[in-house]
Parts: C-alpha cells; structure tokens; sequence
C-alpha cells in the first residue's frame, strides 16, 4: 500500500499573500459577512458570490490518542512469489514471533507499529494454508529501516509550521493503518477496497464482467487532517466454470463435436491473463490450483501432444492413462503457468477464479452498463459510502485503535459561494446562461467568416433522397445562425476507403472550403479520412454518422453540427459580456493535455495535445501534438510548441502577450514539481526567444479525486440528482492551508454526481488575484465550442483534450511502432492546411 499521498501539492501558487497588483480590489461578496474568517497567515480566499453551505464526503479524524512517533521496518519474505499470501505469512509471523504485537503492514515490504519490535537477525519460517487445502512455507525477515522514527506529530503541526515539505511518512503510515480493517473482507485494487457482490445479486455488465462497489479512502491535509470517503466502480470477471462462459458469454452450446476454432480471438482476448482454477479429477486425489492463462492450445486435447518422460502423448490420452475419459476431447485447451513450460489443461475442468482485478479497458458495452449502475444522486451516493463504512467498522479494528485513531460517522459541512454566470454574446444579442447551458434562440454566430464557402457532401451505402434532406436542412440551419455556405453542395458516392483519394485529391484541386462526409456506424473509418484529410491532402472535413443523417436528423442535431463547422471555418460562435472583474488586457489561454495507452498497450506512445488561443475573447484555437515515449508525465517538446503558438498568436493579432494563463490536464500531485521546472521552464525558454517576458500564471486541472459535495434536501424535478448550482467554489476548510487552490462545480451534471474540478495554482508571476482566477477559470468554461453549456473545466484544457485525442486518431492501424520522433515525423500535418484551418480538431 504506497499510500503515496493525493493531497495537494508542495507548490507555491506565487505569494498570493502579498496584496494585488494591477488587478485592482474586488467588491466583497453579497452578505460575505457569513463567511468565516480564515485561520491567521493563510492564503487569500476568494470573496466573491452567493455564500451558501454543502456536505463533502470527508470525515473528521480524532487523533487526540495518537501517538507521537511510529516506527517503520522492512519487512523481507521469501520466496517473492506468490504474493497473494504475503498478508497471511505475516499475520502467522505476528502472532508466532511478535509475540502478538499490533502492527500494520502493507502487504508488500513495509509495517509500522507504535512500539519497537522484536527484530532478529536470522528469519523465521511461517506456514499458510491457502483455500484449497494446500500449504505453502515462508521465511520472514523484519528489520528496522535506516531512518525508523515516524514524526506522526506532524499531522498535528503542519497548519501552523507553514513548511510546505507536506507531513509525508506520517501520510503513508496512516494510510496503511486504515487499510487494516479492509483487507480480510474485501478486494483491494488501486486506493479502493471491492466488496464482494452479495449472492444473487451480482451486478452483470455483460460479456463475462460484473461490476462491484469499493470504498476508496484517503488522507487529505486541509485546515486539518482528514479522510475523504467515496465509492468507486470496477469490472471484474464473474466466477463460473470456462465451459459456462463459453456457453453463456460466447453463445455456443457444447457437445461432443463442438469446434471453438473459429471462436479462438474471442475466448482468447477474455481469458489471456486470466487466472483459473484447476479442479483434478477426483481420481488423481489432487488438490485444486490455480493457473494463469497464456491462452488456447493450437488444436484440441485429443490432438494436441505433449512430453510426459520422454514419451509423446496426447492430453486426452494422458487422462485416459489416469483413470478419467474427458467428456469433450473436442475442445482446445488451456495453456497454463509459465509460457515455455507447455502445461495443456482440458477447458471442462477449468473455471475462473472470483475477485481478481484486471488492468484491461473495459468496451463500449460494458462502459454503458456501468454508467448506467453507477450513475445516482448524490443522496444515493451517501448512503452506499455509509453503508461501505459500517460493513467495514473502521473503529472496531484493533489496529486503527492501537494507532489512536477515530473516525467521525458523518461527513462535514463546508462554507461555499456560487458565482455568477457570464452574459453569453451572439451578433444581434445576448442571453442569461441559466442551471449551466443557455438557448441560442434564433440568435446568429457572432462572427461567421461572410464568404459563401464551396461545400461538399460523400456519402456510403445509404439512399440519395436522405443525402439530398440532409444538405436541404444544412442549408436552412446555416442560414438562421448566419454560416455561409453555397446554395448547393457537391453531392459524391464512395465505395470505400480507397475511393477516399481520389475524391479528396479532385476537392483540393478544387478548393473546396468543407466536405461532409457521411461514414458507416462501425469500424475505423472516421480515424482513416481524418488521416488522409489531415496529414495527406489538407482538406476540411466534417463527419458524421449514417445512422443519425437517416434517423436522428432535427434541428438541434445539425445547429449542434454547424457549432463545429463554423469554429473550423474560422467563425467565432459566441464570446462573453466583458466583465471588469475578469479583464486582463492581451492574454494568451494555453491548454495541455498528455492521454497515455492503457497499461496493457505500453509499446504505444503517449500523445501531447496542446492548444493556445488567438483571439481577444479566448474563443479562437490553434493546436499542437507530439508523441513521446509512454506513459512520460510532462511534455517534453514544451518550447518548440510554445514558439508555434506566439508565432500564430502574433500572426493574428500583431503583438504578443502579456499574460499567458496556462491550464494543465492530467497531472498527479506528485508530478507538480516536475512541471514547474521542465514545462513552465519551455514556455519562459520560448518566450526568451521571442524576447518578451509575459506574465505566466500556470493552474493545474485536476479532474482524478474523489472530493464530492452532497447538497441538503432531495431531488427535484429541475435537479434530478440533486447536485450543486453550476459555479459553486469551496476554497476554504479542504483545502490546504498554504496554497492557492480551489474546488469548483462549473457544469450542470446530465447524470450522476457531479465531479468538482480542482485546481491548484502552482506560478502566478503576474500575482493575478484568486477572485479573478476563479471567475475567469468559470468564464472560460462557458467558451466551449462543441456546445451552448458550461462544461466542467475551462475550455483551453477541453480543447488540449481534443487536440491529443485527434493525435491518437493519426496512431490508429500502426501495429509495429519506431521511436515517438520518427513516428510524429510521419504525421505531420499539412501545414498551409493547418494556417488555412487553425481551429479544424474541434
């Protein structure tokens, strides 16, 4: 359990305590009075909005029992494998050597306990039964660490020491602590303990999964210590003979002549990686054991041959020889245990083992279904956390009781403000953004490019009348929100992807300005014309499904079309009522964003999208993208991408920046240190280059916590999951006491319980004022293209998303990948193409 700590980070947000510079003062909040003071020597909170108060899933932690110091050891087991049972040996350990003392471990080389342990300088074998009867033998070796005293006083202190080195080793400590009472009931994955689903009422996703609800819990330092509580949702595969799986997942009945052959991708791809249980024969006397899959035999157990003592034999002619006739000698098998030793088992007597994590992406089907289970109001949401923490009894542990520990039963009430929403700008008017989205009633872009547009429409294996309707109703949209198109477009049918070329080639000699394309429900095919559109031809493309041009067309779905197509024709759609309050003259919005290949595709690169502003209202993008190697936290092409965008931002608006407020996706707590010195490092480098030295501000978006705020009373008809109003802050009590930072609720949320975005304020060098920043980050996330509603975090950092999602497109087909640079290399994209379109990945 590294419980390596998520709280915020070690950073400075520039000494916020100093009083504002150029911004000017800000009017106090309505009846701020209500709000309380700060605890002395904090950081400046923001003042503005309407103050009102909410639950958060924390719990109060009382550690008046605690301690002062702990000890920490080195826990040594051999052998290293199987780890499964390393708690169960050191349980025997506990009892049989420590004479019964308490101690916490983690379950791989750490305890620690509150009073100094036995430690003997020879180990000490334990024995352990596992469930099917078999014993395995450890030998267990503890020794005190180099540096073994750990200072839990400063948990009690580091509000008032002002030392922004955070309270660590008492954090790890702790935190394996208040995994104690978890382990034995339930199964651990990540910070969160699975319980088992009750029998007969598993949650099944479908495809061999069932989905189970954990407690997630951690340490989080605000004015003082406390455990954030939360549910969360993983997939699991259900336990069940293989023979059922095939029956029931892959819909193939068995019998004596079945043939899995043509069903060896889809079994295989479930099953690799699986572990199994092995149930002998009752004949062979054996115990059961468990196996992990490497896959299925090349063909079935009566012909698929093996060595046993030199002689060759088959597998169903060993189990013959054994006493046991196989009862589907017809069926591949599995091949088991470690890969070169070739170890067959016949599938009939196999089935999965119950409450193994996987580390695999789950499919679009099984998404949907657990969104749909996982997706409740936040009453709802309360009661599972509840009742998770009373199934677990965290305060009956012996462990948690020895350390001096208790955990309050309810969650704490905190002090919030609502800001007020932005005037949202059209051309011939403007309108109130009300619950986080506002209608665009008969309201025209603010700034369309007025040039009619020469426009195209291919279309697949669909009916000429639909295509004709489609471009009829194009047409009449365009002309109410004021998007130029020609009065026809050109009409094309392709047989495939390869009749793509010569089409795009025939509308680039043509300049043509746009082309719909009308591409199958299924496949990859959107990912192929973005490739040969982009990075081939340099040609603009917008696609769209066939199913929605024959079934789902209505005017909402092409105005929300035409939001796309106008922003990549260089339109702006809306800007925002100039506020003085949020007014900082010439600035540049800059948003990144680094999406990594999930843990079971690590030879993929990760791929950096960012996108930079370059317009007065923050309405205009241009992007950049870059691979690099995988799973690489911090951009390390930063200064190259940053002279693009100044070089843009200056082709358009003839100067440079003062400001650039620079929001960043996707960044674990601990890696803030690294994006201070290696990405805020290019952007100065780049501006050094260009020698001018604007203000930076950087904010770090981070959407992975599990911070929730629980309003009081229950759902409504207007609030179907009795979520927060869209602009709630909450910068006091959980956050922590030295640093800029603040949680936010910027959308309204369409289902489930709405996540806050965090954000933590780790340079501001033109000492911009937290009111300011928070007013500015909501602002900023009602300019989304894509839509007329707020979105839950600013829309540079949306946008930087969408410029590494459309990175990851150009990946798609590759299977043998060189290095990031060569890779890139062979996806530039055309570049007149990307001066003609800047804004053409929304």
């Amino acid at each position: 359990a590294q419980g390596q700590y998520r709280g915020p980070s070690q950073q400075q947000g520039g000494n916020q305590s100093r009083p504002q510079g150029q911004q000017g003062q800000f009017q106090r909040a309505q009846g701020s009075a209500s709000l309380p003071p700060l605890p002395a020597g904090t950081m400046k909170r923001g003042t503005l909005g309407k103050p009102g108060q909410v639950s958060v899933n924390y719990l109060d932690v009382n550690l008046d029992k605690m301690p002062a110091v702990a000890y920490h050891y080195d826990v040594k087991i051999t052998p290293e494998r199987p780890k499964k049972f390393y708690r169960h040996a050191f349980e025997q350990y506990r009892i049989e050597h420590l004479g019964g003392a308490i101690a916490a471990y983690d379950g791989r080389a750490s305890c620690y306990s509150v009073v100094k342990l036995e430690c003997s300088s020879q180990g000490h074998e334990v024995k352990v039964t596992d469930r099917h009867g078999r014993t395995l033998k450890y030998t267990l070796e503890i020794k005190e660490t180099e540096d073994s005293e750990v200072d839990l006083n400063s948990l009690r202190s580091y509000m008032k020491d002002k030392i922004y080195d955070k309270p660590m080793r008492a954090l790890q400590c702790l935190e394996v602590v208040l995994a104690a009472p978890c382990h034995n009931s339930a199964i651990r994955a990540g910070r969160s303990f699975f319980k088992r689903s009750d029998p007969g009422n598993a949650c099944n996703l479908g495809d061999g999964y069932e989905a189970l609800v954990g407690l997630y819990q951690t340490f989080v330092l605000g004015d003082r210590p406390f455990v954030n509580v939360d549910i969360s949702h993983k997939s699991f595969p259900m336990a069940m003979s293989i023979i059922d799986y095939i029956e029931r997942y892959q819909r193939q009945r068995i019998d004596k002549s079945t043939n899995l052959d043509y069903k060896r991708y889809d079994i295989e791809s479930f099953l690799k990686g699986i572990n199994i249980i092995y149930e002998p024969p009752a004949c062979f006397g054996s115990a059961p054991r468990v196996f992990k899959v490497n896959g299925l035999s090349k063909v079935s157990a009566s012909s698929q041959i093996f060595d046993l003592d030199g002689k060759k034999t088959t597998v169903a002619e060993y189990y013959k020889s054994r006493e046991y006739n196989l009862k589907f000698p017809n069926l591949l098998c599995l091949h088991v245990g470690p890969p070169l030793k070739y170890i067959y088992l016949p599938i009939e007597l196999c089935r999965i083992e119950d409450g193994q994590p996987l580390n695999r992406k789950d499919s679009a089907n099984q998404v949907a279904a657990m969104i749909r289970y996982a997706a409740t109001s936040t009453n709802e949401r309360k009661a599972k956390i509840i009742h998770l923490l009373e199934y677990f009894k965290h305060n009956l542990d012996p462990t948690i009781s020895r350390f001096g520990i208790r955990l309050d039963n309810d969650f704490i009430v905190v002090h919030t403000r609502t800001l007020n929403a932005p005037q949202v700008e059209y051309k011939n008017n403007s309108t109130s953004v009300r619950n986080g989205s506002w209608r665009m009633d008969r309201m025209q872009f603010l700034d369309p490019k007025p040039k009619p547009h020469k426009w195209a429409i291919l279309y697949g294996k669909m009916q000429y009348n639909q295509v004709a309707d489609f471009q009829e109703m194009v047409i009449r949209q365009s002309r109410i929100v004021n998007v130029c198109l020609d009065a026809k477009a050109e009409i094309r049918m392709y047989k495939d992807e390869r009749d793509l070329d010569a089409h795009f080639q025939d509308f680039k000699r043509n300049q043509y300005d746009l082309v719909f394309v009308i591409i199958p429900n299924f496949g990859a095919f959107y990912d192929t014309v973005k490739q040969k559109a982009e990075l081939q031809y340099g040609i603009l493309t917008q696609c769209i499904k066939q199913i929605t041009v024959e079934r789902k067309l209505n005017t909402q779905c092409i105005g929300n079309v035409l939001l796309k197509v106008n922003s990549k024709l260089n339109g702006i759609n809306h800007k925002l009522k100039d506020d003085p309050r949020t007014v900082i003259k010439n600035a540049m919005f800059l948003g990144a964003d680094v999406t990594h290949p999930s843990p079971d595709q690590r030879e993929i690169p990760s791929v950096v999208g960012v996108a930079a502003s370059h317009d007065p209202y923050g309405a205009s993008y241009n992007m950049q993208y870059r691979l690099q190697r995988s799973a690489l936290e911090e951009i390390e092409d930063m200064e190259s991408i940053t002279l693009e965008h100044l070089r843009v931002y200056h082709q358009f608006r003839k100067c440079y920046p003062e400001h650039i407020v620079y929001y960043r996706d996707g960044v674990s707590d601990g890696q803030f240190p690294k994006i201070r010195n290696e990405e805020l490092r290019g952007i100065s480098a780049a501006c050094c280059k260009m020698h001018i030295k604007p203000k930076i501000c950087c904010v770090i978006v981070v959407k992975r916590h599990h911070t929730r705020f629980f309003p009081n009373g229950g759902p409504s008809q207007f609030n179907k999951f009795n979520n927060v109003d869209p602009g709630t802050v909450v910068d006091r009590t959980i956050v922590h006491p030295n640093e800029m930072q603040f949680f936010m609720v910027s959308h309204q949320s369409i289902q489930g319980t709405a996540k806050p975005t965090r954000y933590n304020v780790i340079e501001n060098t033109g000492n911009l004022d937290i009111d300011l920043l928070q007013q500015l980050t909501y602002n900023l996330c009602h300019m989304f293209p894509r839509c007329n509603r707020a979105v839950s975090y600013p829309a540079p950092a949306y946008l930087a998303h969408l410029a590494a999602a459309r990175g990851r497109v150009y990946l798609t087909g590759a299977t043998k990948f060189r290095s990031p640079q060569e890779e890139y290399a062979k996806r530039l994209i055309v570049p007149e193409f990307m001066k003609r379109n800047p804004m053409y990945f929304v």
